[in-house]
C-alpha cells in the first residue's frame, strides 16, 4: 500500500505541471464565453450600416391600354414607368454609426468583465486543485506515521511486551489512514477536472504554493468594465435619441417619371416629395430609450454601491484570514515538536498508543485547518480579481 501511495505521488511529479499564469492564460484565450461575446461584437458592424435600408429606390413601370385606345397592347406596351431615389438631409449615417460605436465599445467592456469572470473561477479552481494536493501530502504523511506506529506496535505485540488492543488501535489507525489518503486522491482528481474545463485542456497536475498570499490592492472604479459597461451604454442610448429625432423629420425623396404623351413619344418629369410626420415622430422609440438610459443609471448606481461594499467586507474578510493563519502556523510549529516528542515517548513506552494517536490527531488537524484557511483565503481573493482586481 505504502508503495502504491509513494509510486502515485512519483508520478505527479513526474507528469506536466501547470502553474498559475499559465492557467490564467490558457483559460482567457480559450475559454468558449468570451469567444462568444466575441463573435458578437463582430455583428454590431453590420448594425451600423442598417440606416442604408432607408435609401432603397423605388421602380414602377405600367403596362396596357386603358380607356378607348384602340391600338394593341403588342405595340405599345410600356405605358408609364417611374423611379423614386430617397436621400437624406440629415447626417443619419454618421448618427447611426455613432449609436453602434458606443455599444461596441459596451459590449468590450461585457468582454473585459467576462474575462474577470474566467480569471476569478481559474484562480479559485487552481487554488482548490493545490489545496486538495497540500490535503494528498497531509494524508501521505498521516498514512506513513500510522504504518510506522503500526510496524513497531506489531513488533511490541510479538514480543509481548504490549495488548492485543494496542495492536488493534494500531490497526484502525492506518486503515483510517489508508482511507483517507484514497479519499484525498479522488478529490484531487475531481479538482484537477474542474480546473481543466477552465482551461480548455486536460490538467494533469498543478505547481505552486498555497501558502503564496498576495495583496489587495486599492481598486479605481471608474476603469472597472461592469461600471464603463453602464457609461458607454448610456452615451450610446442618447446617440440612438439622436438619430430617432432624425429619423423623424421629413424624409425626402427625388422622382422621375416616364409617361406615355403621344402614339409614338414619351415625355419625363422630374419630382421632389416629402413625407409629413403629422401623427408620429418616433415618440414611442425616443421614450423608451429615455426609459432605458433612466434605468441604466440607477443600475450603475446600484453597481457602484455594490462593488464599494463587496470590496470593503473582502478586504476585512482576507486580513482576518491572514492573521488566522500566522496564529495557527505558530501552533502548528508547537504541535510539531509535540508530536516528535510524542513518538519518541511511545518508543521508549512511556505514554500510550492512544496518547500518540491524540497528539497525532491534533496535529493533522493542524495541518489541515491551516490549508483550508488558505483556500478561504485564496477564495476572497478570487472574488477580489472578479471585481477587476489584478494579480
Amino acid at each position: 500500500m505504502l508503495m502504491a501511495s509513494i509510486l502515485f505521488l512519483i508520478l505527479l511529479s513526474l507528469s506536466y505541471s501547470m502553474d498559475l499564469n499559465t492557467a490564467l492564460q490558457k483559460a482567457l484565450a480559450n475559454h468558449p464565453s468570451i469567444k462568444a461575446l466575441e463573435e458578437e461584437l463582430k455583428g454590431l458592424d453590420g448594425k451600423a450600416i442598417t440606416y442604408r435600408s432607408y435609401l432603397n429606390p423605388t421602380l414602377g413601370v405600367e403596362f396596357g391600354n386603358f380607356g378607348t385606345s384602340v391600338e394593341s397592347y403588342k405595340k405599345n406596351p410600356v405605358y408609364k414607368f417611374s423611379y423614386s431615389q430617397p436621400f437624406f438631409l440629415y447626417p443619419v449615417g454618421e448618427l447611426s454609426k455613432r449609436a453602434v460605436s458606443f455599444e461596441k465599445l459596451a459590449l468590450k467592456e461585457k468582454i473585459e468583465e467576462q474575462k474577470n469572470l474566467v480569471k476569478s473561477e481559474t484562480y479559485r479552481a487552481f487554488y482548490k486543485a493545490l489545496y486538495y494536493k497540500e490535503l494528498l501530502k497531509i494524508y501521505q504523511e498521516s498514512y506513513q506515521m500510522s504504518e510506522e506506529i503500526y510496524s513497531f506496535t506489531k513488533r511490541l505485540f510479538e514480543l509481548g511486551e504490549t495488548t492485543k488492543l494496542e495492536l488493534f488501535r494500531a490497526e484502525r489507525e492506518l486503515k483510517l489512514a489508508k482511507i483517507d489518503l484514497d479519499l484525498a486522491k479522488k478529490e484531487y482528481e475531481s479538482a484537477l477536472s474542474e480546473l481543466s474545463f477552465w482551461v480548455g485542456e486536460k490538467v494533469e497536475d498543478v505547481e505552486g504554493f498555497l501558502e503564496e498570499l498576495r495583496d489587495i490592492k486599492p481598486l479605481n472604479l471608474e476603469s472597472l468594465p461592469q461600471l464603463r459597461y453602464y457609461q458607454n451604454s448610456i452615451k450610446g442610448i442618447l446617440a440612438s435619441v439622436e438619430l430617432e429625432k432624425a429619423l423623424a423629420k421629413p424624409q425626402t425623396s427625388v422622382e422621375v417619371f416616364g409617361e406615355k404623351v403621344s402614339d409614338s413619344s414619351y415625355g419625363f418629369r422630374v419630382a421632389l416629395s416629402f413625407t409629413l410626420p403629422l401623427f408620429y415622430r418616433r415618440e414611442g422609440e425616443i421614450l423608451e430609450l429615455l426609459a432605458k438610459k433612466e434605468s441604466l443609471q440607477k443600475q450603475k448606481s446600484l453597481e457602484e454601491m455594490r462593488i464599494n461594499s463587496e470590496l470593503k467586507s473582502l478586504n476585512l474578510r482576507y486580513e482576518a484570514l491572514k492573521d488566522s493563519i500566522k496564529e495557527v502556523e505558530k501552533m502548528l510549529n508547537t504541535a510539531k515538536e509535540e508530536l516528535k516528542l510524542a513518538v519518541k515517548s511511545y518508543r521508549l513506552k512511556t505514554i500510550t498508543a492512544l496518547e500518540l494517536s491524540e497528539t497525532k490527531r491534533r496535529y493533522l488537524e493542524l495541518l489541515k485547518y491551516r490549508a483550508e484557511l488558505l483556500l478561504k483565503a485564496h477564495e476572497e481573493f478570487a472574488k477580489y480579481l472578479l471585481l477587476g482586481g489584478s494579480l
